[in-house]
Order: structure tokens, then C-alpha cells, then sequence
């Protein structure tokens, strides 16, 4: 009885704080100032880890996604010209979302002193 109330909080949680990262990225592409005003304002700790995160967890997967198919599908830890520049592609891009939050992040927290 009462892993079925924990397991049915787990989803609901789960739900809602889906609906939210996906409410709060599109908010990001959108109007990035209000959003992480929004995020900051309201102490939503895990969201604002959930998106400031962001860029890490991608890149995270990027590496884990090169390492797992070099070593289980090739057998080897060897690095070819597309692993390279695909690592490479993917860290520049995930430079730029981590720069670009960065800037948002920085101009809500500069309004906020002068206000």
C-alpha cells in the first residue's frame, strides 16, 4: 500500500517537473530574460539546476555515447577523424548554450541589484 502512494508521487513529481523543464526551455529559446528571472525569483532550485545543467548533461551523453560505441561496437578505444570532430562539433555547440545562459543569467542578476 504504501510503495503504490510512493510510486504514484514519484510519477505525479515526475510529471510535473517534466512540464516544467519543457515550460521553462521553451521560455529559454523564447524570452530568456523572463524565464530565468522567473526561475531565480521563484527559488525553483531544481529547475534552475535542471536548465543551467543543460549544457553539461549533454555533453556528458556525447561522451558516454563515444565511449560506449568505441568500446562495444568497435571493440577498441580508437578515435577516428569523425569521433574527433564530432567531440569537437558538440563541445563548441555546448559552449555556446553555457555562454549563452551564462549572459542571461548575468543580466537578471545585474536588474536585480539596481532594483
Amino acid at each position: 500500500m504504501v510503495k503504490s502512494e510512493i510510486l504514484k508521487s514519484g510519477i505525479l513529481i515526475g510529471i510535473k517537473e517534466s512540464y516544467l523543464f519543457f515550460r521553462n526551455l521553451y521560455g529559454i529559446y523564447s524570452h530568456p530574460f523572463l524565464t530565468i528571472k522567473r526561475i531565480i525569483e521563484g527559488k525553483s532550485y531544481f529547475q534552475g539546476i535542471l536548465l543551467f545543467g543543460l549544457s553539461i548533461y549533454l555533453w556528458l551523453i556525447w561522451v558516454f555515447v563515444l565511449l560506449f560505441s568505441r568500446i562495444f561496437v568497435f571493440g577498441r578505444l580508437q578515435f577516428g577523424i569523425l569521433a574527433k570532430s564530432s567531440f569537437l562539433l558538440v563541445s563548441f555547440f555546448v559552449s555556446l548554450l553555457s555562454l549563452f545562459l551564462g549572459y542571461w543569467i548575468f543580466v537578471v542578476w545585474k536588474k536585480k541589484g539596481k532594483a
